[in-house]
């Protein structure tokens, strides 16, 4: 089972799905901003965080299926899933999978193509890397680039403290996370099909991920759903600008 927290609440369930190589620290910020509105859980990837490296093959549909796991021990049926990254992968692996347990998707920061910066090539890699170092080193720039100009001068903290949670994760969850991430498939005719609601949000600063991947995911959907681009944030934007994602989310996702 994979280490997750449910924060609690009497609202509709919504599920946060954190970046690579990160943990769900990362949404420390975002979560007493929502927990009011909503019962959230929040989940450490696997290998990730405190959860443990699967013995199974990678795959991002193993990801997906022990997030479900979860929500089957929370006897949560349906939920809302908001994925940043990579969290935005397992959260359109659970729409391609299993939509029914979906009340709706929140994607940010993320894409359904198989593109950089998660090109499965430069993924697997990445893994060899790690494994062959024994450290997290090979990851260390995510850190850097999980943040956009903005935050750089203004919250330098952010960056120590993603330096700080790449560098204690466990170096063999981060090659299995990252063969995982190289295994997915493209997503864009699950997003197509999805028949609950769709929110975008992107960081008009984000160099990794830009904003054009979302406009690409709302244009595949022929226009069903909002596209939310924060100015002056990067990559991680519920880390950067809790309280604009958290308007964005009491916005977009329905009441219970």
């Amino acid at each position: 089972m994979l280490h997750h927290e449910d924060h609690g609440g009497d609202g509709e369930p919504v599920v946060l799905l954190h970046a690579f190589p990160l943990d769900s620290g990362m949404w420390h910020r975002l979560v007493p901003l929502v927990r009011e509105r909503w019962r959230v859980v929040t989940v450490d990837l696997p290998g990730l965080g405190a959860s443990e490296v699967p013995d199974a093959e990678p795959s991002m549909a193993g990801v997906a299926s022990a997030v479900l796991d979860v929500l089957d021990a929370l006897t949560i049926d349906r939920a809302h899933v908001f994925g940043i990254s990579t969290g935005g992968y397992v959260a359109l692996q659970m729409a391609t999978d299993a939509p029914s347990r979906l009340s709706g998707l929140v994607l940010g920061s993320t894409t359904t193509l198989l593109v950089e910066p998660d090109d499965p090539a430069q993924r697997r890699r990445t893994a060899a890397e790690v494994e062959r170092l024994g450290t997290t080193s090979p990851v260390a720039g995510s850190a850097d680039e999980g943040v956009g100009a903005t935050a750089h001068r203004e919250q330098p903290e952010l960056v120590t403290m993603l330096r700080e949670t790449i560098d204690r994760a466990n170096p063999a969850g981060v090659a299995w996370m990252a063969r995982a991430i190289a295994s997915r498939s493209d997503t864009t005719d699950a997003l197509i099909r999805f028949p609950g609601p769709v929110a975008l949000v992107f960081g008009a600063e984000d160099q990794a991920t830009p904003a054009s991947r979302g406009e690409e995911m709302l244009a595949a959907r022929g226009g069903r759903g909002h596209l939310e681009v924060l100015p002056g944030v990067g990559h991680l934007t519920a880390l950067e600008a809790p309280t604009g994602v958290a308007a964005h989310l009491l916005a977009r996702v329905a009441r219970p």
